[in-house]
């Protein structure tokens, strides 16, 4: 009988959903940061859809909210690009066998630890589990936890008692110098001098003074300093896209031609602000740094360079290898990964990845690495404050991995307010872990969004690294670290079904940015896994386009054509090909219709979902499509409909393009989300006719049509005499 997938699946109520989770996400995958998931709601449609009948489409919004753990019992579904492992979760929470490969460590440490759970007695899961994570975490707290809390607070003046106290730090602001080349004075490259711009009543807002240094609070655009009388503008600093003007002599200087190319080492910066929260009353506040903070800061400097001798073991003393993502900090003279952190930061992470080491339950060791690998992308020195919402942004928030003029150092263990700990970081982990035992959908019923509980899907791997014993046993899951070119462990025609989000033309390059946290993860894993042991991640098979490292679109397809040909040989006769993926140039369109095509697929159905919202790190080119397009691919088991021309071919995809329109009901669709809904159309159209689509009896080829929607440009006929409609 003819599934859901293959004739039509509730993309409104889909969309809708996902839009929804696209800014909130389970607490599965808040575990730890990877780049672009797709929302939860997507593949779980996915997977309800491979086994729903096409007849019973009409009732997909109440299977959707119910209880499912036997749906794909039996079958086996393999993510050969399995990032986050979004595939693999809903798989298993579904009853199915999954598989799933990355080339990537990272990638495949992340969603080992999604899935996996310590060994528990099976009566008392969820509370036992949390018993072993609290009890570790205890021991590495009286370890180092307490001396890193007393290391971060500072003193504030009780004006009630007339004494100084001590409160908590929550964010420690710095701001880097840069000598003028013309009077040698030093100059704090702030962009302004605003520290927050909240919009809260009867609030007067935090701005730092460019001439003493003090706190001048005001909301207006000229402000006049108490102490000494200065005014200035607190939106206008000295630095500005690169250029800076000396506050002394007025030299205008370029950042990277006048200062970077002459220095062989990154910027030094300085302690400007502190922002506190004081436990006694509650409140959060800011003051600039006194002689106690810089004598703290230098003794820690002193202390980690006395000791480095024990601790440097736990610190990654990897070179940032040139590539197109990596360029943007090597530009700054950040040659090592170490060096994007300072040295209070590189002291303390040693010491709490220590502890860690020390944890003997494998498992458990694990999880715990997880925490501090997802805790490293707020505590380094390319985070910044968010000053409109008055917090701290990690490294891999919105923006691509580029150095800030105003850093901002976190509280690495952390207090009752702030982002981004340590502590933090446990407590989500805690959370996703409890979603294992007990998973959940977010249901919209009055306006108002209920989590319903669906605690027969709760779902845990049980791995083993061979297929037959993945098939004949109760195990359920298998991860593979390498490319998904090679998939000689399986057997031909052995799965049912692929479902995967594969690589982006142009998109980002995971491994350049990922060994970020490999770095640090390989200090414990390296000794474990062979895919740890080396001292990078290895680029060569990675699928993707890098400029700097000589990797073409041609090359781009060819790799891609040779994961999709291994996907064939591996599905069973009839079983679907299903991916995500989006894209705003015609050549990432090309490639991956030519890449199917040339691996012997073809399109059967598109569906457009609604995606992130905010995608964070994302390609610039993808501009902001909200939209991604679900691709329904089969082996090619038919001669095609003969061949049709230009004109009708394009008239039906503008038919199709209309229906689907008006079935989405989204009044919001932008131009790029609408070019990808008519680019799904047309794949379906060229695969029908097998690319045999004509204009004065030639052949007309994919890149001119694509061209065409997205560009405008005159359609073109092929010169080859071999693609003559006559032949």
């Amino acid at each position: 009988m003819l599934k859901s997938i293959d004739s039509n699946i509730p993309i409104e109520f889909i969309s809708k959903i996902s839009k929804k989770e696209a800014n909130s996400k389970k607490p599965i995958y808040q575990i730890h940061k990877w780049f672009g998931r797709k929302t939860d709601a997507i593949f779980r449609s996915i997977l309800l859809s491979l086994e729903l009948d096409k007849e019973n489409v009409s009732d997909f919004h109440k299977i959707y909210y119910r209880n499912n753990p036997k749906l794909l019992e039996g079958k086996v579904i393999l993510d050969p690009f399995m990032g986050g492992g979004v595939t693999l979760a809903n798989t298993l929470r579904l009853g199915g066998k999954a598989i799933g490969i990355d080339i990537n460590p990272v990638a495949w440490f992340i969603t080992k630890n999604e899935l996996q759970i310590p060994e528990l007695d099976k009566d008392n899961w969820q509370q036992e589990m949390i018993k072993k994570l609290q009890v570790e975490f205890t021991r590495i707290e009286n370890n180092i936890g307490n001396e890193i809390k007393d290391e971060y607070t500072t003193e504030i003046y009780d004006y009630n008692e007339n004494i100084n106290r001590k409160v908590d730090i929550m964010y420690v602001l710095w701001v880097k110098k840069a000598k003028c080349p013309s009077c040698g004075r030093y100059v704090k490259l702030f962009p302004s001098y605003s520290i927050t711009k909240l919009i809260k009543k009867n609030f007067d807002n935090y701005n730092i003074c460019p001439k003493c240094g003090k706190i001048v609070r005001g909301n207006e655009k000229i402000l006049i300093c108490k102490d000494c009388n200065y005014k200035f503008d607190k939106d206008t600093g000295v630095y500005k896209g690169r250029n800076f003007i000396c506050d002394n002599c007025g030299g205008k200087w370029n950042l990277m031609k006048d200062i970077m190319k002459k220095r062989k080492d990154p910027l030094s910066a300085e302690i400007y602000a502190i922002q506190y929260y004081d436990p006694k009353t509650g409140e959060k506040g800011f003051k600039i740094p006194d002689k106690n903070d810089f004598n703290k800061y230098r003794d820690i400097k002193t202390k980690y360079e006395s000791l480095s001798y024990r601790i440097g073991r736990f610190i990654p003393d990897a070179q940032i290898p040139d590539g197109y993502n990596t360029k943007q900090i090597r530009n700054h003279n950040y040659n090592y990964w170490n060096q994007m952190f300072n040295y209070r930061q590189l002291y303390y992470l040693s010491r709490l990845i220590e502890e860690i080491d020390k944890i003997e339950d494998e498992k458990i060791k694990e999880l715990f690495l997880c925490v501090f690998s997802n805790a490293i992308n707020a505590n380094n020195m390319f985070c910044i404050y968010n000053s409109q919402c008055g917090k701290i942004e990690p490294l891999f928030g919105d923006h691509h991995m580029a150095p800030v003029m105003n850093p901002v150092e976190n509280n690495i263990w952390g207090t009752k307010l702030g982002r981004g700990s340590f502590v933090k970081y446990f407590k989500s982990f805690i959370q996703s872990k409890k979603f294992n035992y007990c998973p959940y959908e977010r249901e919209s019923i009055g306006g108002k969004n209920k989590n319903v509980i669906l605690e027969d899907e709760k779902f845990y791997s049980k791995f083993t690294d061979n297929f037959q014993e993945l098939i004949s046993s109760d195990k359920n899951t298998m991860l593979e670290c390498g490319s998904a070119d090679d998939l000689s462990f399986l057997p031909d025609k052995s799965i049912d079904a692929v479902v995967t989000d594969p690589p982006y033309y142009s998109a980002i390059n995971y491994s350049e940015i990922s060994e970020f946290f490999y770095v640090w993860d390989r200090m414990i894993l390296k000794n474990k896994y062979n895919f740890f042991g080396q001292e990078h991640i290895l680029f060569n098979n990675e699928v993707t386009v890098n400029d700097v490292r000589g990797i073409t679109m041609q090359q781009f397809q060819f790799k891609l054509t040779k994961c999709f040909k291994e996907t064939r040989r591996v599905l069973k006769d009839e079983s679907p090909l299903i991916l995500t993926y989006n894209n705003s140039t015609v050549e990432g369109w090309q490639v991956l219709i030519e890449a199917l095509i040339e691996s012997g697929f073809l399109v059967e159905k598109t569906y457009p979902i609604h995606t992130e919202l905010r995608a964070g790190l994302i390609d610039n080119r993808r501009d902001k499509m909200n939209y991604d397009l679900v691709i329904v691919a089969r082996s090619q088991n038919s001669l095609g409909l003969g061949s049709i021309s230009i004109n009708e071919f394009m008239e039906v995809v503008e038919l199709e393009f209309k229906r689907t329109y008006l079935e989405l009901n989204d009044g919001n669709l932008g131009l790029l989300d609408k070019t990808l809904i008519k680019v799904g159309k047309i794949f379906e159209l060229y695969s029908k006719y097998h690319a045999n689509i004509y204009m004065n009896n030639k052949r007309i080829n994919i890149k001119h049509i694509l061209r065409h929607i997205y560009h405008n440009e005159k359609l073109e006929i092929e010169t080859k005499l071999s693609d003559t409609a006559t032949e």
